[in-house]
């Protein structure tokens, strides 16, 4: 929400707020704040005061100002906000960093870094948290993207932040992707996969919450997860934008029956392929193991009716139209040769296309 796009059309002179609350404590004095010059109230928009009110209470301009910040954004006092909103707060002197409770919700963010976090993930905002003034100020952009509340701005200058659930219809429930999987990653609690590689994939956080079943709607678990296995994935449509983005998965459904035996995998590059005189395709895969058991160097044999699987749209790559330098995601069984690089049976072959 930009806020010259909202205020186009303001009348100058501030909103007189009733009921205006006290303001909240400041972040200790003992940290050095940022060399970051906050504008007065009045210097932020054609001499307007712009005034903050969280679920109909106000609070005064002069003690919890808020202003316009360098990339147009409008900047607000977050534990008067926070707290307002039902927030325990807890500052950290020496990370610089803010953390947020209200019940089972977890909040976080630090100062300079544009990585806010929510719910184990980082949301990006474009805007870093800044002190200024021992106060924090976070965009407003915060609680309508990260806390999702609504956020309301009027003619007057009023800045509304409801607590109320956002409309539904305003954005998805959930969203869907298919895929195989490309990584594991196991924690003490839940844990985290790859879906379809680097370059076109997404990073899905498990959980307790998250529903894992087969495609006949048997009740799986993480463990029951493999590398290479087709999956359905239902997550949430809030990404955090690294690379590849990372979310929350919801449901995961399992396309296919887990392999009796353990699937290994080998992230890298193609560095040589030969073709053998019954014609079949031998890959020299060298890179990154995904797992204990698998090896960084491998060669694969590639059977004519071994997947083949571009990363993008899923749908299947010529064997023979494969080459040296292409970035692959390699799954293969555990019987290999005792060579160096062992030699063994690909499985499937998932291609950054």
């Amino acid at each position: 929400m930009k806020p010259f796009k909202v205020l186009g059309a303001v009348l100058a002179g501030a909103l007189l707020v009733t009921n205006v609350v006290s303001a909240a404590p400041s972040e200790p004095a003992t940290v050095k704040p940022l060399p970051i010059s906050a504008p007065t109230p009045q210097d932020s928009y054609g001499g307007l005061k712009f005034v903050l009110v969280i679920n109909g209470k106000g609070f005064s301009p002069e003690e919890n100002p808020i202003y316009v910040g360098a990339k147009n954004e409008m900047m607000i006092p977050i534990r008067a906000a926070a707290e307002a909103l039902g927030y325990k707060l807890t500052w950290k002197p020496d990370s610089q960093s803010l953390e947020m409770v209200q019940g089972n919700q977890w909040l976080t963010l630090q100062i300079g870094q544009d990585q806010y976090g929510f719910a184990k993930m980082l949301v990006p905002l474009e805007v870093a948290p800044e002190l200024t003034n021992e106060k924090t100020y976070v965009p407003l952009s915060y609680f309508e993207k990260v806390m999702k509340l609504q956020v309301k701005t009027d003619a007057t200058g009023t800045i509304h932040i409801d607590s109320k659930k956002q409309e539904s219809g305003e954005q998805a429930a959930s969203t869907t992707k298919q895929g195989t999987v490309t990584s594991i990653t196991y924690r003490d609690k839940g844990g985290e996969i790859g879906l379809n590689g680097y370059g076109h994939g997404v990073r899905l956080n498990i959980s307790d919450e998250t529903e894992i079943v087969s495609d006949t709607n048997q009740k799986l678990t993480l463990a029951d997860l493999q590398l290479g296995m087709s999956i359905e994935a239902e997550h949430s449509p809030v990404m955090a934008m690294s690379m590849p983005p990372m979310t929350h998965a919801k449901k995961i459904i399992v396309k296919q029956s887990p392999a009796a035996q353990q699937t290994l995998g080998t992230a890298g590059e193609i560095e040589e392929i030969t073709s053998s005189a019954e014609g079949r395709t031998r890959l020299t895969i060298k890179g990154n193991k995904l797992s204990d058991g698998s090896h960084d160097t491998v060669v694969l044999n590639v059977a004519g009716d071994t997947p083949v699987i571009g990363t993008k749209d899923n749908q299947p790559v010529a064997a023979d139209q494969l080459k040296k330098g292409d970035k692959v995601y390699a799954f293969y069984g555990p019987i290999l040769t005792k060579s160096l690089p062992p030699i063994g049976q690909a499985v499937k072959i998932v291609v950054e296309n």
